[in-house]
């Protein structure tokens, strides 16, 4: 038991408890150590409100035809009629787990997995927008996806939402550019400034004047903000 003092270890098996791979007899022992450990507790805590917008920022993923004839084998016979309910239920079930298997990089396709992924919140702490980007290094076009996953405020006449990234520590903001009020946007980056994405420790979106910041540096409050959390 005393490996579970590892930092690194227990907040890697808090994600993978959220995420649903830790199965088994790991996952038993895992949830009997959260019974007596409130830290852990915490972490579980934690990366359950990193993933829960995550789930709720991306889109229905329909599972492919051989889904239903599989599933239809298995309850052929007395058990057919039934069909529309297990059919609703494979959807479900394969969406989410599709959904969270995209944004940490388990599930193949085509582009890069995610590499960071910033859940930036409102003033009062509510998930308003998920910024996401693969490895600035694998992008012949540098960019982030930005979804929008509850209703924001609207952008006022003759202001503009930009978004900055927060290096951390004492390092000034950098801007990323102005944001839409779009449900879902991509955000292209400069290609001199991608590598500093890599780095990133937070990102946040101030109201500034139309156009973009006449200083470089934030003037307007910040209406959203959250920390990045590395996905590789």
């Amino acid at each position: 038991m005393a490996s579970y003092k590892n930092p690194q270890l227990r907040d890697r098996l808090a994600s993978e408890y959220v995420i649903g791979t830790l199965r088994g007899r790991a996952r038993a022992r895992f949830q009997s150590l959260m019974r007596y450990d409130s830290a852990l507790r915490r972490i579980v805590a934690e990366w359950e409100a990193r993933l829960t917008p995550l789930a709720a920022a991306a889109g229905e993923i329909a599972p492919p035809a051989r889904v239903w004839r599989a599933v239809a084998r298995r309850i052929a016979g007395g058990a057919t009629r039934s069909l529309p309910f297990w059919r609703g239920l494979a959807v479900t079930s394969s969406a989410f787990v599709l959904i969270l298997a995209t944004f940490i990089g388990l599930a193949p396709r085509p582009e890069p997995p995610m590499a960071m992924v910033a859940v930036m919140s409102d003033d009062k702490g509510q998930p308003a927008l998920v910024v996401s980007w693969p490895p600035m290094k694998a992008m012949r076009d540098p960019h982030v996806r930005i979804k929008v996953v509850q209703e924001h405020p609207v952008m006022a006449t003759g202001t503009a939402w930009e978004m900055w990234m927060l290096p951390g520590g004492q390092a000034a903001p950098v801007s990323r550019g102005l944001s839409t009020t779009d449900a879902d946007q991509t955000m292209r980056i400069q290609p001199a400034l991608a590598n500093k994405m890599e780095g990133a420790w937070g990102m946040a979106m101030s109201v500034e004047p139309q156009g973009g910041s006449p200083t470089g540096a934030p003037t307007g409050p910040v209406i959203f903000k959250g920390q990045c959390v590395r996905m590789l």
